[in-house]
C-alpha cells in the first residue's frame, strides 16, 4: 500500500468554532440558546478533544453505470454515481475528534445523564465543524461536489472499511471499525468529495 500521499490536517480546539445551529439541532433548542451548563459541557471537552484528518486525492473511473471505481475501491451505489457526475478524481477523507471524547463520554454516561446528553451533542456539532474546515482546506479553491458518506443513501457501511485501510486510518488517526463497521473513536466521519472535471466547466 502507497502511504506516501496521504496527507494530514490537525487544529487546536480552539481554532474550530462550533457550527451554532449543528449544536441547535442536537441539544433541540434555539440557536441563540445559551446555559451555564452547555458553556461547562463545553469548555470540559475542549479539554481532551484532539481534531485530526487524513485524506488522498484518487483517480475515479465512471464509465460503468452506477459504479464508482476509486482503484483501491469499488462502490456500487447509484446516489454516490450521481454525486460524483462530472468528476475525475476525488478527495477521501477520514476525521476524528480522538479518543479523548470517548473517554469522557463514557464517564459521564455514568455519573450525569444530562452532561452525557450536552456533552455528546457538543461533540457531534464539534466534528462536523472540523470536517468542513478541514474539506475547504482540502478544496484549495477546486470546484467540489458535496461530501458523500458511507452509510449515506444507499452506499453501504462496508465501504468504511478500504476507504480507511486506504488512508492507514488505524495509524495516522486512531481510528479503527467493530464488526458492524462503526468507528471508534465513535466522533469520526468518512467522506468522499469528488473533483469537478476542469475540462467541463
Amino acid at each position: 500500500m502507497n502511504n506516501k500521499d496521504i496527507l494530514t490536517i490537525s487544529a487546536k480546539p480552539d481554532q474550530i468554532k462550533i457550527n451554532k445551529n449543528e449544536l441547535a439541532a442536537r441539544l433541540g433548542t434555539s440557536r441563540e440558546y445559551e446555559s451555564y451548563a452547555v458553556d461547562f459541557c463545553r469548555e470540559r471537552l475542549l479539554e481532551v478533544i484532539s481534531y485530526k484528518c487524513a485524506y488522498i486525492k484518487s483517480d475515479i473511473d465512471l464509465s460503468k453505470q452506477n459504479i464508482s471505481d476509486f482503484g483501491f475501491m469499488t462502490v456500487s451505489s447509484q446516489n454516490l454515481y450521481r454525486n460524483l457526475k462530472g468528476c475525475d478524481k476525488a478527495f477521501i477523507m477520514a476525521v476524528t475528534a480522538g479518543i479523548g471524547v470517548d473517554r469522557l463520554l463514557a464517564k459521564l454516561n455514568i455519573t450525569s445523564q444530562a452532561e452525557h446528553f450536552i456533552t455528546n451533542a457538543l461533540a457531534s456539532a464539534a466534528i462536523e465543524s472540523f470536517c468542513d474546515y478541514a474539506s475547504d482546506i482540502i478544496k484549495n479553491g477546486a470546484d467540489c461536489a458535496p461530501r458523500f458518506s458511507p452509510g449515506y443513501g444507499d452506499v453501504s457501511i462496508e465501504v468504511q472499511k478500504p476507504l480507511l485501510n486506504r488512508l492507514n486510518a488505524s495509524q495516522t488517526l486512531g481510528i479503527t471499525l467493530n464488526g458492524n463497521f462503526f468507528m471508534t473513536p465513535v466522533k469520526s466521519i468518512t467522506a468522499i468529495m469528488g473533483v469537478k472535471n476542469e475540462k467541463d466547466n
